[in-house]
């Protein structure tokens, strides 16, 4: 009978591979995990391409201040070449044209100052769409690398399901019909039907069980079940006898 009571374990263990596995399918974790990063891959796609719109308009501003710049320049050239070699002694044209030239130098200076502060925000822009690139390949492959993970989690979930159903169905087969409907008795009530003795503590509820029921095992009684919980007690004869601990007597 006891090789029936191992059986019956091993039937055990295969339907708690079975609601181990179901409780992966089950789990959403993974679906919310892959939608975050695929949310965060969206929103660091759109600042990104937000980023490049910005370093385009910044290059077409450069572009645009650039021509003014020399297009001052060259006004500035020609204001001053008439001031010194044109003149003369016309005092009206010479406090007109210093008038003027200050004037475009002003504003060559805030021209020139615009064109610098473009620089600098092209080299910030630029580099805020490595960092956003960068950020977008680590988004990617995490995504991809724990979408092949979750998914092999899964399979192997469906594949022990299968591969539990099937065993147990061989299983089943092995063992008296008397011990299959206390086992179907008892999974309806718990989720654990046979558990196996550890020393003198009882698998399934975790606790300790009284000498007789030790007894009963070790001397291959048919079906021995926890003196707590009342399911089915395997005991694996391979591990050798049982340690019991020393119960200190009361003296009178």
């Amino acid at each position: 009978m006891n090789n029936d009571i191992e059986l019956a374990y091993l039937i055990q263990q295969n339907y708690d591979l079975i609601k181990e596995s179901k409780k992966i399918l089950k789990d959403g974790s993974y679906i919310y995990l892959l939608k975050k990063l695929k949310n965060e891959f969206e929103t660091a796609k759109e600042n990104y391409l937000q980023s490049g719109n910005k370093l385009k308009k910044i290059k077409e501003g450069y572009v645009s201040i650039s021509l003014e710049l020399r297009r001052e320049r060259e006004k500035l050239e020609n204001d001053e070449f008439e001031l010194y070699n044109k003149a003369g002694s016309d005092l009206n044209l010479i406090k007109k044209l210093e008038t003027v030239i200050e004037t475009e130098k002003l504003s060559l200076k805030k021209m020139e100052e615009k064109a610098v502060d473009l620089l600098d925000e092209e080299e910030k822009i630029k580099k805020e769409i490595e960092d956003l690139r960068m950020k977008l390949l680590n988004i990617k492959d995490n995504f991809y690398d724990y979408k092949v993970k979750t998914s092999g989690k899964v399979e192997k979930a469906r594949g022990d399901i299968k591969a539990a159903e099937l065993k147990i169905e061989e299983i089943k087969s092995k063992i008296p019909q008397n011990l299959l409907d206390e086992i179907a008795n008892l999974m309806k009530r718990k989720s654990c039907a046979v558990a196996k003795l550890n020393g003198e503590t009882c698998g399934g509820c975790r606790m300790k069980v009284s000498s007789m029921t030790v007894d009963s095992l070790m001397n291959g009684s048919s079906i021995v079940h926890c003196d707590n919980c009342g399911i089915i007690l395997y005991y694996d004869k391979s591990e050798g006898k049982i340690k019991r601990k020393s119960r200190k007597r009361i003296k009178a």
